[in-house]
């Protein structure tokens, strides 16, 4: 029999899928795994592979593989212990999200615009690819809020109609937690238009239009398996919190709400999930430090223990109240050399900030009510752009990174305020474009009486 070079190339190609398929299917019993297929692929271009272990709580883990001609297989171990989110990149705009279970064999075909799933498990990945794409052609922007929760009760009934057809094809827990996770993404965005209305109408709206609109989602250990549903608690919890008090939602105020309104491995991981979007967001600092520490105190999931344990032993390494502030030399927006040394015998506030920063009309209200004392503000950019208003703008260049982990910087805008005679006096105050710089101006007082 002859073959063509190209024939040969064909089969050969063919052969090395099939045998990548038959690779993972032989330890599909003990280690799930993704095959795929990338129609004009070739032998080298990587594929990167992601999931969670404890979405919204714990790191991602990431492998990249390389296509052997056009095809690829990854094995995912942490599945093992239960079901997991992952994300599959290969590369020009050939992406996609699924999810896995401790048995499944997952196959993936990008051919152009096209996406097709096979193998043990795929239902699940099909219909959540299916409930995106839903929700991606939602239009949600410019409606009056009774209309607009009327379309989205719509889209959680298309959901709902889309998993009962997919419902007899999975396992109940998977089902359970993409209905968790997909009805928790649309909630999330129909509870945040609580923040949207007037003040004074806020509860109304809520009680009249927002509420009855909300889908009912079980608080159940599995269902915290999904970063969407953890973001929908949270954000539920803030209103909540807020609709109670009618005080400032802060770090530690939403953290004793979440602990006292929910119980057990939920409330663990909800915990977990506040805080680290806190420190990723560059919370309060001695506010974080004691929430975490209490946490920390009484948590017993270990996964959601590390994860805060991690940032939290950060912070502790990095400046506080009574601290020496860090020295440092810096151009000025005219290329003058400034030092902290300079302003001995003055508070200082450090205000680290971008160029779409929206805190500065309101510092410089706040620097009005300083005129005549010894305070100076110091705005240290991540890049040149003119700052209006009082104070001295520093330009810090390729120095940016080393301030930002000596000051422990996460996120710009971050105030510190330093004491007349160098010592630190608060790290990331309350932000203060939300009491209208009140706490700030009372925080630059008391470093005066120091």
């Amino acid at each position: 029999m002859l073959f063509s070079i190209s024939s040969i190339s064909l089969y050969r190609t063919v052969f090395l899928s099939f045998i990548g398929l038959l690779a993972c299917m032989r330890v599909a019993s003990q280690v799930p795994c993704i095959t795929g297929k990338v129609v004009g692929g070739r032998t080298g271009q990587p594929v990167s592979v992601s999931y969670w272990v404890q979405p919204g709580i714990s790191p991602v883990i990431s492998q990249e593989v390389a296509l052997e001609r056009d095809s690829f297989y990854c094995l995912i171990p942490e599945a093992q212990v239960g079901l997991l989110f992952f994300y599959a990149d290969a590369g020009g705009g050939r992406s996609f999200q699924g999810i896995i279970g401790k048995s499944d064999s997952i196959h993936i075909v990008f051919s152009g615009d096209t996406i097709l799933l096979s193998g043990r498990g795929a239902a699940g990945s099909r219909v959540l690819y299916i409930c995106k794409r839903t929700l991606s052609g939602a239009k949600r922007e410019g409606q009056a809020i009774g209309l607009q929760m009327e379309n989205e009760k719509q889209i959680l009934q298309t959901i709902e109609t889309q998993l009962s057809h997919y419902r007899d094809s999975m396992p109940a827990d998977m089902h359970a937690l993409l209905r968790a996770d997909l009805l928790g993404q649309v909630a999330s965005g129909m509870i945040s238009t609580f923040w949207q209305q007037d003040p004074d109408l806020q509860e109304t709206m809520y009680q009249q239009y927002i509420r009855p609109a909300l889908p009912d989602i079980p608080n159940s250990e599995q269902n915290a398996l999904s970063a969407r549903f953890l973001a929908y608690q949270l954000d539920k919890a803030q209103v909540d919190y807020y609709r109670s008090s009618h005080l400032q939602c802060t770090n530690s105020a939403v953290y004793q709400w979440i602990k006292t309104h929910y119980t057990g491995v939920l409330q663990e991981k909800l915990l977990a999930h506040q805080l680290l979007m806190a420190f990723a967001m560059g919370g309060m600092e001695e506010e974080l430090e004691n929430c975490a520490k209490d946490y920390l105190s009484f948590a017993h999931d270990p996964i959601s223990k590390e994860a805060v344990a991690t940032p939290y032993n950060k912070m502790k390494r990095g400046i506080r109240k009574g601290l020496p502030a860090p020295a440092f030399s810096l151009p000025d927006f005219q290329g003058n050399t400034v030092s902290l040394s300079q302003f001995a015998g003055k508070v200082v506030l450090l205000h680290f900030c971008s160029d779409d920063d929206n805190l500065l009309p309101t510092l410089d209200e706040i620097s009005k009510c300083f005129q005549h004392d010894p305070v100076a503000f110091l705005h240290i950019g991540m890049k040149p752009f003119p700052v209006k208003g009082v104070g001295l703008q520093l330009y810090p260049g390729t120095q940016f990174a080393a301030m930002q982990q000596q000051y422990n910087v996460n996120a710009c805008p971050t105030l510190i305020v330093i004491t007349r005679d160098g010592h630190i006096f608060a790290v990331k105050p309350p932000n203060p474009a939300e009491d209208y710089g009140t706490a700030l101006t009372n925080i630059i007082y008391e470093a005066l009486q120091q």
